[in-house]
Order: structure tokens, then C-alpha cells, then sequence
């Protein structure tokens, strides 16, 4: 592998270290990708998971460390270990689950051939409460915590990190990839909240790379998303940041709708990113070309296309270096993984209460929750596949094997309120099961209203003993007060134990990552 030195590139190759080429599906786009990696003009690439034979052709074509790259904010996809959330790791409380997670993201991505990955997610939970499923935590000091004892882990096996979202403003309920919304954060509260785990990740030598979202901060800025704005930029590389900047995704209708496409990638390198991530929809051979017309157009100087580059250089140069002492995924750390979905169990129940149902009460209806018939993987999907309410219905006749169960849609009709209803009333106790899905292009990850009123409606009557929740725990904000609350998260085997929990044969370890004003 050669370290490329820029004295020793033309524009047209300096353009293509700017870029992450991330479309493979038109015709000729891997072709012109590895034909721009063969001419040492382009800078990163993001590949799916699911296509090792292009991170194949990409490390056979590439005679330089080109940083290879996917999304494993949930463990790497693909891997025999099951996905855990940052929002789950957070609530086991202890370090050692941070690093076990991200010695297992490395040993899976190293050997598929990955060298980064944009994460951890470092953003501070406030009034935006949708995606919390992928943060750590609403206080910064826990937030900067978790995210340090990962990005010292891939730090140690020179793989490349990212925090992400830069600046961490909230923007309320609006999901940033079907619109644009200001951030209500202010000045103060980004500099002293939001910045925070930034700070402490900067300070320790452990911020590679950020990720710049697309939010207005009116604060800083009411003319620009964070991603075009300088002035956003400007107050991390004024506190010492020298690492790449990363765009968030051009594909987002946070910024499409208002700025198209064509300029936008020239607007973000002049206010100081260092790599854009394009449309995925648009071929990689027309980005590159709306990237290299807006440098010829002006739209950025040549002295911030070099320090931009520079940047990407030294990236590379660090992911080529083998690690001195690298870390690794041992027995102990897999122990420690497969400990999480149960370990992060969350109960929060009336004083003196146990977590368990009554022993003595045999006279129990369970409803639980089902996905929509027909609803297939969402756009970007980070949870797919995960709840599965067939395995939590087994369990359940198992360890309660005299209860009744019922199944609830989420979008439940008129009709089958009426039949839970009317279970109900042949029983003294009830429990239900709930979830919620965090997916781009969703809008929201709460429960839906009608599911709401259902379980309301069931509370109404006295009978509901326990909720038990799956997903976002924001998601049972709505509902009225129950004795019980049992947090799962979002991970396939925390569902069987959290049956496990309401049984007696289990405790619930965990701790609410975030405060809420729980009913």
C-alpha cells in the first residue's frame, strides 16, 4: 500500500478525495468507481454489507488505503452477534459493554474488509425524542463516556470512527430525511450540552472524523442547514478539530427540497467539509462531475480543496498503518455480548413492587402488539427483523402457560379493538406487549395513536398489571400509569427475557438511558 502524497495529484484526482462514491446500482457505476480508484481519485467508499464482492474488487483495484465504509451503529450487519443499540448499551451501565460491542464491530468489519464505520452516534437526546433508539444517552457526560470507550477501541485497531451528528441540534419530531426543520437549540445549550461529548472525544485524541447533519441551527445560523453552513462548521475547527468532516447523506429531503442537487456538493466543501455523501439515487460518474464543475465555477478555492484533501490523506495514511498493539474481540468480550439483551433489561415499577407478576394470579390475558400485515423493510432501516412477536407469544405459553394470548395490529381496526376488549373481560389481569420501529423515511418512531387508545383504554379498566415495550422507550409517554414498566430495546433476545422478568426467573439490571416523565 502507498501513502499518496498530494504534491503529487491533479485537480481532477484532488476532486475525487472529496467524494464517497455509494451508488452501485445504475449501469457503469462500479465500473467508473473502480476506474476512479485505479486513477488514485477518489477518497472513500460506502458499500453495503451484503456486497462482498465489490469491498473485493474495491481492495484488489486500490494500491492505497481507501477508506471502505458502512453504517455499524448496531454491531456490523451480518455478523452472528446480535445487533445491539447504543441506547441499549447505555442502559447495562458499565464500560465493559462498550468495549466488548466495539472489539466485535472491528473483528467483523476488518475481516470483511471494512476499515471504518460512521459511528458512534454522540448526539445528546433533548426535546427530540425520535431516533433515540440510536443515541446513548440525554445527559452529555454519559454520552461522551459510552462514546469514548469505543472510539478508543477503534482507535486502537486503526479503524476509523465518526461522531455524528455534528452539532447535535434538536429538530423536534421532523425526521431530517423527508424534511427540513430549524433546530430550537441555542448558542448556549450547543456549547455546553451539545458539544460536550465532542469536547471530551477532542481532548482524548479520539475524534478521527464527524458527520455534519443537515438541521438549521438559528441560532448559529438561520440562512443555512449545518451541512452548507460555515459559521456551524467554523465552531468546531475553532476548538481544534482537525479530523474529516463527513456531509450526512445528500439523498435527504432536508436538503434536496430546497437546494437540488447540482450545487450542493460545491456549497458543502466551501463550508468546510471534507467528504460529501451524495445522493445515492444519482449515478457516482454524474456526482463526481457536479463535484469537479462547481470547483471549476468557483463555488470553492483551491486552498480549501488542499486542506480538504490534506485531511483525507492523513485519514488514509492512519487506516494503512497496522496498529501497534491492536485490540481484540477475546472469549471474555463475547461473554460480555451475549450478556447485553438481558443485562439491559430496564424495570420501573411502583415503590416496593417486583418486576414479577403475582404468583398467585393464574387468571391472565396477554395482548401483544404485531407489525402491520405486509409491511416490508423501510428505507435505511436499522432495526429490520427485529421484533418478533411469534417468539414472545412461545414464550409467554411457556412461562405462563395457563394466560390466554391475543394479538393486537398495530393500526388496529374497529373490530379487533372489540375483540381485545371483550377478552378482557374474561379476565382479572392483564399484560401488554408494545414496540416501536426507528426507520429513515418513517417520520416518526412512536406507537401509533390507535394502539395508544387500545391500552389506554385497557388501563381504564384496572386490569393492566404490566406494559412491556419494545423500541424507543420515549414510545409509552402517552399511555396512563401502570405498576409495571419493562424496558427490552430493541434486540430479538431481550424479547424472551423480558417474559423472563414478569416469570420471576430473571432480574432487570438495566438503567433508563434517558429521563423520562414516565406515567
Amino acid at each position: 500500500m502507498k501513502n499518496l502524497k498530494i504534491e503529487d495529484l491533479s485537480v481532477e484526482q484532488k476532486i475525487g478525495m472529496l467524494l464517497c462514491a455509494r451508488s452501485f446500482k445504475q449501469e457503469g457505476d462500479l465500473e467508473f468507481t473502480l476506474e476512479l480508484i485505479r486513477n488514485h481519485a477518489l477518497g472513500s467508499v460506502q458499500i453495503s454489507v451484503k456486497k462482498p464482492e465489490i469491498v473485493k474488487k474495491v481492495r484488489e483495484t486500490a494500491d492505497y488505503p481507501i477508506l471502505i465504509i458502512a453504517d455499524m451503529e448496531m454491531g456490523f450487519p451480518g455478523s452472528e452477534l446480535p445487533p445491539v443499540s447504543l441506547m441499549q448499551l447505555s442502559a447495562c451501565d458499565k464500560p465493559e459493554y462498550f468495549r466488548a460491542f466495539a472489539r466485535a464491530v472491528v473483528a467483523d468489519a476488518k475481516r470483511a474488509g471494512f476499515n471504518g464505520t460512521w459511528s458512534p452516534v454522540i448526539d445528546v437526546v433533548g426535546s427530540s425524542t425520535n431516533g433515540a433508539s440510536r443515541r446513548i444517552s440525554d445527559d452529555p457526560l454519559r454520552v461522551a463516556k459510552g462514546a469514548a470507550e469505543i472510539a478508543q477501541v477503534y482507535a486502537n485497531n486503526h479503524f476509523l470512527s465518526c461522531g455524528k451528528h455534528y452539532p447535535g441540534g434538536d429538530h423536534g419530531l421532523v425526521d431530517t430525511h423527508m424534511a427540513n426543520v430549524p433546530s430550537d437549540t441555542s448558542l448556549e445549550e450547543l456549547k455546553n450540552v451539545k458539544f460536550l461529548p465532542y469536547r471530551y472525544l477532542l481532548e482524548r485524541g479520539l475524534l478521527p472524523s464527524i458527520m455534519v447533519d443537515h438541521s438549521t441551527v438559528t441560532s448559529v445560523d438561520p440562512a443555512y442547514p449545518s451541512s452548507l453552513s460555515k459559521k456551524v462548521i467554523d465552531l468546531i475547527r475553532d476548538a481544534g478539530f482537525d479530523g474529516v468532516c463527513f456531509t450526512d447523506s445528500f439523498a435527504m429531503m432536508a436538503i434536496l427540497q430546497q437546494f437540488g442537487e447540482d450545487k450542493i456538493l460545491g456549497m458543502a466543501i466551501a463550508a468546510g467539509n471534507d467528504i460529501v455523501l451524495p445522493n445515492y439515487r444519482t449515478a457516482t460518474k454524474t456526482s463526481y462531475e457536479y463535484l469537479l464543475q462547481n470547483y471549476r465555477d468557483g463555488a470553492f478555492t483551491e486552498e480549501r480543496l488542499d486542506e480538504a484533501v490534506r485531511r483525507v490523506l492523513e485519514m488514509q495514511k492512519m487506516l494503512g498503518e497496522a496498529p501497534e498493539k491492536p485490540d481484540l474481540f477475546t472469549e471474555k468480550d463475547r461473554e460480555l455480548y451475549d450478556r447485553i439483551p438481558y443485562d439491559s433489561i430496564t424495570a420501573v415499577t411502583d415503590p416496593g413492587l417486583s418486576p414479577a407478576l403475582p404468583a398467585e394470579n393464574k387468571d391472565r390475558l396477554f395482548v401483544v402488539l404485531t407489525p402491520m400485515e405486509g409491511a416490508g423493510p423501510q428505507v435505511e432501516s436499522l432495526y429490520r427483523t427485529w421484533y418478533h412477536p411469534d417468539a414472545i407469544i412461545e414464550k409467554i405459553h411457556e412461562e405462563f402457560p395457563e394466560a390466554e394470548v391475543v394479538t393486537l395490529p398495530e393500526f388496529p381496526m374497529a373490530k379487533q379493538n372489540d375483540a381485545v376488549l371483550s377478552a378482557a373481560v374474561g379476565h382479572k389481569e392483564v399484560t401488554c406487549v408494545s414496540f416501536c420501529t426507528t426507520a429513515a423515511y418513517q417520520g416518526t418512531d412512536c406507537m401509533t395513536r390507535r394502539a395508544e387508545a387500545l391500552v389506554n383504554a385497557l388501563i381504564r379498566s384496572g386490569k393492566v398489571s404490566a406494559v412491556v415495550h419494545f423500541g424507543n422507550p420515549f414510545a409509552v409517554r402517552p399511555l396512563l400509569h401502570v405498576p409495571r414498566l419493562l424496558f427490552g430495546y430493541n434486540c430479538p433476545e431481550s424479547q424472551p427475557g423480558a417474559i423472563e422478568v414478569l416469570a420471576g426467573k430473571r432480574p432487570a439490571p438495566g438503567k433508563l438511558p434517558f429521563r423520562i416523565e414516565l406515567p
